[in-house]
């Protein structure tokens, strides 16, 4: 599938919670990213604390989906590190599922909902096994706490978006990692999808996970996460939301007074 790197997996049940690291989560450290010349992002400093539910918000072209594809390797920066649980992200470690924008990929592909949620065991697994039993059930778990158990066999064109989303969800999920990435996960989704979203990641925070959304709509911020990242090429502000969700902020931020309520 095009734009949609296969992750690290999952051991074949959610792991429980586990006491949280003091080492951060993610830390960004000067970190400049260029395309043709033009900084997209610029001499950003970020640290993401274990087992927060984070938003990074900002106008368009702020450098959103390049700070997530940063920390995943997919830019080359100008300058500057990404470190994630200390050290540089590799898929072999197996610490990060992601989660894309739903329009980066090619919902066309012939292949069912499970296949696409099985996909996330392959890391695990390596190049020269295939998932047996064991991966295909676990998936088909994955599918069941997203609500698609009943769409298993679908193939994936013939979903509509709230459920494709919910299957990349799955996917990320079936991989059990102490970070998850996801890009826009609420955009084009129905009411009853975006409620089983925010459930989700509630869960996710629960059992100690650390969770970075790239997110639209600031008036959900306060109701679904407990920090948040202003972004607009530079960091603005980052922090609990009480503290960093302010007008001034946000003026700051999108260079125009806006509504949160």
């Amino acid at each position: 599938m095009r734009g949609t790197p296969v992750g690290p997996s999952h051991p074949l049940t959610p792991s429980p919670p586990h006491p949280l690291s003091s080492t951060p989560a993610i830390e960004v450290h000067d970190l400049t990213v260029a395309y043709r010349d033009s900084p997209v992002l610029w001499d950003v400093d970020l640290v993401v604390p274990p087992g927060v539910l984070m938003a990074v918000v900002g106008p368009n072209g702020a450098g959103k989906t390049t700070l997530i594809k940063a920390v995943l390797g997919l830019v080359t920066p100008v300058t500057g590190r990404v470190l994630v649980d200390g050290e540089p992200y590799s898929p072999r470690n197996q610490k990060v599922a992601y989660v894309p924008q739903r329009g980066t990929v090619d919902w066309d592909f012939p292949t069912t909902a499970l296949d696409v949620v099985t996909m996330g065991t392959y890391g695990r697994l390596g190049w020269f096994r295939r998932p047996g039993k064991a991966e295909r059930a676990a998936a088909a778990d994955a599918l069941a706490r997203v609500g698609m158990a009943a769409f298993a066999g679908r193939q994936i064109s013939q979903l509509s978006g709230g459920q494709q989303q919910r299957v990349f969800l799955a996917r990320a999920l079936v991989q059990d990692a102490p970070v998850y990435l996801m890009d826009e996960p609420f955009q084009g989704v129905d009411a009853v999808t975006e409620k089983a979203i925010v459930d989700i990641l509630r869960e996710l925070r629960t059992r100690g996970r650390t969770v970075l959304v790239v997110h639209h709509d600031l008036q959900t911020v306060p109701e679904y996460f407990d920090r948040v990242t202003l972004l607009n090429v530079r960091v603005v502000a980052s922090g609990p939301v009480a503290e960093v969700f302010t007008p001034d902020n946000l003026r700051r931020t999108y260079g125009a007074a806006v509504r949160t309520a």
